[in-house]
């Protein structure tokens, strides 16, 4: 019924207008000066970078890949689908309180783990003597991600505390309520036109490390921090379950390498974690995570 430029439109309306813009007004009207929780951002990012440095170390040692596919085995690891399917879980689950936690973590994951793969990419595929172009590909990245300078730019808005226009507040109310619903039809539609490939054991040991090793991974670090906001550490593990996100299949395509199995790895990812999600969602919906 849709046709493929109509789903490539869709998937633009909400990455680069709605959830900007919502993530925008998450965090410029967020109390981030009192609530900023800087051990919390770290023990996330550990928990990715550690997860991500496991996916590499199995394609390097186990199946001998170069170091750019061990770089796009490390992000589908590291890199869930915390946009399309952790947030409107997370806000179902948790109300409001879930918002700026899931504002970090998506920043955590576009802002420094996907720069990060890319740096690693163009380590292997420029020349020694360009490898000036290797931090310039890495900022490329951030910069022209909406997501990460809407969220760079909420944050700027909230710590100088910056009164926004009540037009732009009116403008959020009336877009937000379509931000869920078209992501999670625009991630649909996007699975249904990838490919699947052969290596069913490579990218089966690719959706183990993501839907159990990362969230296992997460707990771990969420564990040594017993006085973060239980929402918060909530937030993180759930977030951690989530299936690998559409764009480890798009950085693949775009660099030429490794296509095939990272669309299979995502759709299998995405269709296990309708299992593994929805448990974790159901215990989470009896309360938060305490100890």
């Amino acid at each position: 019924m849709i046709d493929r430029p109509g789903i490539q439109g869709l998937n633009g309306f909400v990455f680069y207008f709605t959830l900007p813009l919502m993530l925008f007004h998450t965090m410029a009207t967020a109390p981030l000066r009192e609530n900023f929780d800087g051990a919390f951002v770290l023990a996330c990012l550990t928990a990715a970078v550690a997860v991500h440095l496991t996916g590499m170390a199995i394609a390097r040692w186990v199946f001998k890949r170069s170091l750019t596919e061990q770089a796009i085995q490390g992000i589908a690891c590291s890199f869930g689908n915390t946009v399309f399917i952790a947030l409107p879980i997370a806000t179902e689950l948790f109300g409001p309180a879930a918002a700026l936690p899931m504002a970090l973590l998506i920043t955590i994951e576009n802002g420094i783990i996907m720069p990060f793969t890319v740096a690693l990419i163009e380590i292997e595929r420029v020349d020694r003597g360009a490898l000036w172009r290797v931090p310039l590909a890495a900022l490329t990245a951030i910069l022209r991600n909406p997501i990460v300078m809407s969220v760079l730019l909420g944050a700027t808005v909230a710590m100088f505390d910056i009164d926004l226009p009540s037009l732009l507040d009116g403008l959020v109310v009336l877009v937000k309520g379509a931000t869920v619903p078209c992501a999670l039809f625009a991630m649909g539609a996007t699975l249904a036109g990838l490919p699947l490939s052969e290596r069913v054991w490579e990218t089966s040991l690719l959706v183990t490390l993501k839907l159990f090793a990362y969230p296992v991974f997460m707990f771990a670090a969420m564990a040594l921090l017993p006085d973060v906001d239980p929402v918060w550490r909530s937030v993180a593990v759930l977030s951690a379950a989530m299936p690998m996100g559409a764009n480890v299949y798009l950085i693949a395509a775009r660099y030429k390498t490794y296509e095939a199995r990272s669309s299979t790895a995502v759709l299998l990812s995405t269709m296990c974690s309708v299992v593994t999600v929805s448990f974790l969602a159901l215990a989470l919906a009896d309360g938060p995570l305490k100890w």
